[in-house]
């Protein structure tokens, strides 16, 4: 804002001086500026369109021997670049239900491989849900979801 309130006065005053050399220099940065616009665009579009093709997917409990661990959960990365870091959000539903019982956000760190495959078991988060409802419900009598906040992609070489 102190940028326009300086910069506003000296256009107008080169205008009235040099009207013809000041609205070229104010042509030739607005193009420049149109282009590095379209360049970060293009670069946003293009990762948010990768990062769609990075799918989570959860069950209860799938072969989680820690009782401490008890909900499963498998990242998929169907893009030809390696996945450095993905942030997401667990989700539980009771079955034929659309309110969350149990919600909260997870990150790893852990590398992915072109069109591959992590999966390991997850402790949640005792305050969060699942230990707080009646009956103390295990993971297994939900329906898990996973929703993908971001990823992080390794640098192109």
């Amino acid at each position: 804002m102190i940028f326009l309130v300086i910069a506003v006065p000296i256009v107008v005053v080169c205008f009235f001086l040099a009207p013809r050399p000041t609205l070229i220099a104010v042509a030739c940065m607005l193009v420049v500026a149109a282009g590095v616009g379209a360049y970060v665009y293009s670069q946003q579009t293009d990762r948010n369109s990768l990062a769609s093709l990075v799918s989570g997917t959860s069950t209860g409990s799938q072969t989680c021997p820690d009782p401490a661990k008890s909900v499963f959960v498998t990242l998929s990365n169907g893009t030809d670049r390696q996945v450095n870091v993905v942030r997401f959000r667990l989700i539980a539903k009771r079955t034929g239900h659309s309110s969350e019982v149990y919600s909260d956000y997870f990150s790893t760190d852990k590398i992915i491989a072109p069109h591959g495959e992590f999966g390991t078991c997850w402790t949640l988060n005792p305050y969060r849900g699942l230990d707080t409802l009646p009956g103390k419900p295990s993971p297994a009598d939900f329906d898990w979801s996973v929703e993908i906040s971001s990823v992080d992609f390794a640098a192109r070489t």
